[in-house]
């Protein structure tokens, strides 16, 4: 892997890429709700959001920038390459099909179309909306060398 400076345009692209993927519905519903739940207990529940919600992803983020990997997998691969592998799987059914992407459609659409549909149309618009929302993210993500672009550029400035 070779060492260049980045430019100033660069910088400024992954700084707003990082703050896109970083800065979801879930980050900022979450900890009004959090706020809310906690009452009289409000700064652990703050602490507890930092550490677990802020801190352990930029941990994450500078680790590999640090130990200049190219993935997770070359990280977890520090520990042993059994352990790289069970690891990776395992995280990237976490944040893939068994947590996260059911989330995706369900949250966007209870968020910006179920008071538009009535009750007994719900699960139908559901899943017509499910189909739909998972093929816009598939034409995106048919060419990961363009996520700085779609997020850092576009994204984050509708933001």
């Amino acid at each position: 892997m070779t060492s260049r400076k980045l430019t100033q345009r660069e910088l400024i692209f992954i700084g707003t890429m990082l703050f896109g993927l970083f800065f979801g519905a879930g980050n900022l519903i979450f900890p009004v709700f959090v706020g809310q739940q906690a009452g009289d207990h409000l700064w652990p529940a703050v602490i507890g959001f930092l550490i677990s919600g802020v801190g352990l992803p930029l941990l994450g983020v500078a680790a590999i920038g640090i130990t200049k990997v190219d993935g997770v997998f070359g990280l977890a691969e520090k520990a042993n390459r059994p352990f790289a592998y069970i690891f990776t799987i395992l995280l990237y059914l976490c944040i893939g099909p068994l947590f996260a992407l059911p989330r995706l459609a369900s949250i966007s659409y209870e968020i910006g179309l179920t008071r538009f549909v009535s009750a007994e149309h719900q699960i139908p618009a559901l899943a017509i909306y499910s189909v739909v929302f998972f093929a816009v993210a598939w034409w995106f993500a048919r060419k990961p060398s363009k996520i700085m672009v779609y997020v850092g550029k576009v994204l984050t400035r509708c933001f």
